[in-house]
């Protein structure tokens, strides 16, 4: 499954403290997960390219930020109206937002 370009674009960018996010607390460093999204930018997605070391840090830290993104529902995942996961066309738009909210839960209104 090839990532989303436009997403992998914004995460390279104006998203990069989502990266960088990811990579707190380990022993990898910001800037070799950002040049793995920018490589893969560079190869048009395709993560075959990857060398075996950029494919551990693709899995570990890019990966979770591209495909299967839990929706936070309006109080935590538990609250989720869906099936628990933002929509791969959403993800950028929530990125974006910073909120991450499949199709069902920005549907509907919190209640008092």
């Amino acid at each position: 499954m090839e990532p989303d370009l436009n997403l992998l674009e914004y995460l390279t960018s104006e998203g990069a403290h989502y990266i960088e996010e990811s990579v707190r607390g380990t022993q990898y460093l910001p800037r070799t997960a950002l040049g793995v999204a920018t490589f893969l930018l560079d190869m048009e997605g395709n993560v075959d390219l990857l060398t075996a070391k950029q494919k551990v840090t693709y899995e570990k830290f890019l990966k979770p930020l591209l495909f299967d993104v839990p929706c936070q529902g309006f109080s935590g995942a538990k609250s989720c109206r869906g099936n628990g996961l933002v929509e791969a066309d959403m993800l950028r738009r929530c990125y974006i937002e910073g909120q991450f909210r499949c199709r069902s839960c920005r549907g509907k209104k919190t209640t008092g």
